[in-house]
């Protein structure tokens, strides 16, 4: 009787042990599955999305900085806390970074060239955003694991270097012959459906040269070489330069399970009514007000909810004087005719005014284009939230290489360049509302006369500077208005450049020191051994050596 119980017992342990086998089973989560149990088109999918979501919050950043968005502040030093900063720095590591490597041998080990390229792609331009941002950041000891807990930070030059071997990296793969392409691809540019090997990988070739290009002229002051570099790119024509090879993250229309719609959109239309957050004025003022004529772009960038006035209590500045220290063309509050917004450092309390502040368009957040309806907008108006992420448009290139013809010697033709450039953003810029299965009102569409008109006078602008320095005012001010959605593009260019020079003020007249790069995230500070704080805001990277003092 003993050994039957006995028995019994053991039985039942190797039952238990066999059905915890099977509970472990059950207890993988699909959407974090081990390594070597991946599938590679799903760690890209998590990449892709993880990508779009740190792009998004890196532009927001620069946008809130160089006033195409409200940055509250009031003072530079207390605008934002390192709390502020967790969920970018979550999403880059952990989010990008971790997948990125777990994917990148697996797809390689299944000669899975493509998805490994896309890879190398988006860790390449995190890294480099990461650095932008916060200056020397974890780089080689980052995501290892038990094998170092608290990863030290390395030079932001390192690490720049390190992206441009992984961008080569990614065009050797791409170059190849994969076993498979990938299932999904949530971005432009398309890749091919057939044809060889060489033809189905040009496509994202262009986008990591471009990446290239990108990161030769954010260091421009640093490296004298950088004009030779970018001609080279330049020359040997695998660039972005058209319209099929941009390089965006295109958003749908889906509302919930889950919401995929452009955050932007998700701000000014909802279903409640009432835009949740604000477009500087200084924005508004450059496109609708400040060349004596309307930007082509102005209604499909901005939509008004009102074209009326504000009462005292809707905008209690429209009924105040601008402050002292501001010159007198220096816009202020209430611009005129519905484009409402809000002044930079304005933290002041939020009036009733949700129903009535100018939201994003239809460019690029798939909004509603302005037909000076002076409506509320609410949900599934306009392009429905199916818009993008402009992460590098081919008017960029066009704008870059002008900006590099001035400053780093390349000896292009700025003036050309300048010129493509603009007709090029214009023309992007209004072929969206057909692309979003939206409409552009055939009464409130620039006519080619006012299109010809906007580019004569920042042509003739352009031709009356008396010098390199004041041609680059004219360049640089027009790559600001062609930047919209892109604010990571605008704060490194205000950085490197000090322009545009015309940038609005604080409110306050002593704002303190302008943010050069960013304060280390709380979660890194807190709960790593070998990080340490920035001193304070004005801690540059290493390739911000501009001696002027920022606004």
């Amino acid at each position: 009787m003993k050994r039957f119980f006995k028995y019994i017992f053991v039985f039942g342990l190797l039952a238990m042990v066999g059905s915890c086998k099977k509970f472990d089973k059950l207890q993988t989560d699909p959407n974090a599955p081990a390594p070597n149990q991946a599938d590679v088109d799903l760690y890209l999918n998590q990449v892709q999305l993880s990508f779009a979501s740190f792009y998004s919050q890196a532009e927001d950043l620069g946008s809130q900085l160089t006033r195409m968005t409200t940055y509250f502040g009031p003072q530079y030093q207390n605008g934002y806390s390192p709390q502020t900063f967790d969920g970018i720095w979550s999403t880059a590591y952990t989010g990008v970074l971790k997948n990125v490597n777990a994917m990148i041998p697996l797809a390689e080990s299944q000669r899975k060239f493509y998805h490994a390229g896309m890879g190398k792609v988006f860790k390449a331009y995190t890294m480099m955003t990461l650095v932008d941002l916060f200056g020397d950041v974890p780089y080689s000891e980052a995501n290892l694991g038990n094998e170092n807990l608290n990863p030290r930070v390395q030079s932001g030059a390192s690490i720049y270097q390190a992206a441009l071997v992984l961008l080569d990296s990614a065009i050797s793969d791409f170059a190849k012959t994969p076993g498979s392409y990938p299932i999904n691809n949530l971005y432009s540019p398309a890749i091919p459906a057939s044809g060889s090997a060489e033809a189905r990988g040009l496509p994202w070739i262009r986008v990591a040269n471009t990446l290239k290009l990108k990161a030769y002229i954010t260091t421009r002051r640093v490296d004298a070489q950088a004009g030779q570099k970018i001609l080279a790119l330049v020359q040997a024509g695998n660039i972005i330069t058209t319209d099929a090879q941009e390089f965006t993250f295109r958003y749908s229309t889906t509302q919930q399970n889950p919401n995929s719609r452009h955050p932007r959109y998700n701000e000014g239309y909802r279903a409640s009514g009432g835009a949740t957050t604000y477009i500087g004025v200084q924005f508004m003022y450059a496109l609708r007000f400040e060349k004596g004529l309307a930007d082509p772009r102005t209604r499909y960038y901005f939509y008004r909810q009102t074209l009326d006035d504000p009462s005292q209590q809707q905008q209690p500045c429209a009924y105040q004087n601008p402050p002292a220290h501001y010159p007198a063309d220096m816009p202020f509050c209430y611009l005129g005719i519905g484009y409402w917004g809000r002044d930079h450092g304005d933290n002041g309390g939020i009036p009733p005014d949700a129903l009535l502040r100018t939201v994003w368009g239809v460019y690029p957040a798939g909004g509603k284009f302005d037909c000076s309806e002076g409506t509320s907008a609410t949900l599934n108006e306009g392009g429905r939230g199916g818009g993008f992420s402009p992460i590098w448009m081919s008017f960029f290139t066009d704008f870059v290489r002008a900006e590099a013809a001035l400053t780093s010697g390349t000896g292009e033709d700025a003036r050309t360049l300048l010129r493509n450039a603009v007709q090029k953003s214009i023309a992007r810029v209004m072929a969206t509302p057909a692309q979003l299965s939206t409409t552009a009102c055939a009464q409130a569409t620039p006519s080619n006369t006012a299109i010809n008109n906007y580019i004569n006078v920042v042509m003739t602008d352009y031709d009356a500077a008396a010098n390199d320095a004041e041609r680059l005012d004219v360049v640089l001010k027009e790559f600001y208005i062609a930047l919209w959605g892109n604010g990571l593009e605008a704060y490194n260019m205000y950085r490197r450049s000090s322009r545009p020079r015309d940038l609005q003020l604080t409110i306050q007249p002593n704002p303190g020191p302008f943010i050069r790069s960013f304060l280390y995230p709380s979660n890194f500070v807190n709960l790593n051994t070998n990080a340490t704080q920035k001193p304070n805001w004005t801690v540059r990277t290493f390739w911000d050596n501009n001696p002027d003092a920022l606004q």
